[in-house]
């Protein structure tokens, strides 16, 4: 586990911390889907797919930009967090659109 949270870019932490920063996560992805439920009407998947569609772009686009990353003068927790959570909509709103 401490070797996802790592490859995302979060840093090591103590296992209360990671129980507490995982819970955030899954608490921000749930209103999130529950959000994108209420938008989305007749389009979307559901709240708990939803929002695993969103814990999946999140962590995807964190891994990526941890990887391929371009330096910027932002912070880099908070470019983090934008990127998570701009690729996790992202990739929720193009499924919904590209939906067969």
């Amino acid at each position: 586990m401490r070797g996802l949270l790592m490859m995302v870019g979060l840093p090591d932490m103590p296992t209360l911390s990671v129980v507490i920063v995982l819970t955030m996560i899954v608490l921000s992805a749930l209103l999130i889907g529950w959000l994108a439920d209420l938008l989305l009407d007749e389009a979307g998947f559901g709240v708990m797919l939803n929002t695993g569609i969103t814990l999946v772009g999140a962590f995807g686009g964190a891994w990526l930009w941890h990887r391929y990353g371009i330096p910027t003068r932002f912070p880099a927790e908070a470019l983090r967090a934008a990127i998570a959570t701009g690729s996790g909509l992202l990739l929720l709103i193009g499924m919904a659109v590209f939906r067969p």
